[in-house]
């Protein structure tokens, strides 16, 4: 037999014999481990509405509505309920929008953003929003917002919402909002809001 393949034979069975193998999961890292913490954590993140960390600061954003420019730095001292979108004139937009709009005029104190995440249909949402009889919340179409927000809270699914406090800190927001009612998504903003006040 050639020496490489002896050699090599005698090392696998000296490393098969060693101990150590049968305890490789000792190696993980503690947070992969399987804990009390992380299975409530995996339990709190199926709510609708979470708090990732107490307080997130926002990327300093800034956008260019229908009715004007709304920047982080200029609206401190009120509530931001920034909603993502895409595809405004499907049946799920228009009604999740169509509440936000009603939630917007009840609280006047707190700046609603709807956000769509295709540049290209900026041009639509003048007409959109006279369809809609949209008249309390802001839209605007801007992919980089998007960007900002997705690579700091990692947003999976949309849409999505996000609660920035008068400080300009985020303190909530939910992704995939299609799996709950339009009136549960209604009542959690609006529980949400208070929370913040």
């Amino acid at each position: 037999m050639d020496r490489r393949v002896i050699a090599t034979i005698v090392l696998l069975a000296q490393l098969t014999a060693t101990p150590a193998f049968a305890d490789w999961y000792i190696l993980l890292p503690k947070d992969r481990r399987p804990t009390k913490e992380n299975m409530e954590e995996k339990t709190l993140n199926k709510k609708p509405y979470k708090a990732e960390k107490s307080k997130i600061p926002s990327p300093d954003f800034k956008a260019r509505t229908l009715s004007g420019t709304i920047e982080l730095q200029n609206a401190k001292g009120k509530e931001i309920v920034v909603f993502f979108f895409e595809n405004p004139y499907s049946p799920l937009s228009e009604e999740l929008i169509k509440k936000l709009d009603d939630i917007a005029g009840k609280n006047k104190d707190v700046i609603i953003l709807c956000v769509d995440v295709n540049d290209a249909d900026y041009p639509i949402l003048s007409r959109y929003k006279k369809d809609m009889k949209l008249q309390n919340v802001r839209l605007t179409a801007d992919s980089y917002i998007y960007k900002q927000f997705k690579d700091q809270l990692k947003i999976k699914e949309l849409p999505a919402s996000i609660f920035i406090d008068k400080e300009g800190f985020i303190r909530f927001y939910s992704d995939n909002i299609g799996t709950t009612s339009v009136e549960e998504f209604a009542k959690n903003v609006e529980k949400t809001v208070e929370r913040l006040k």
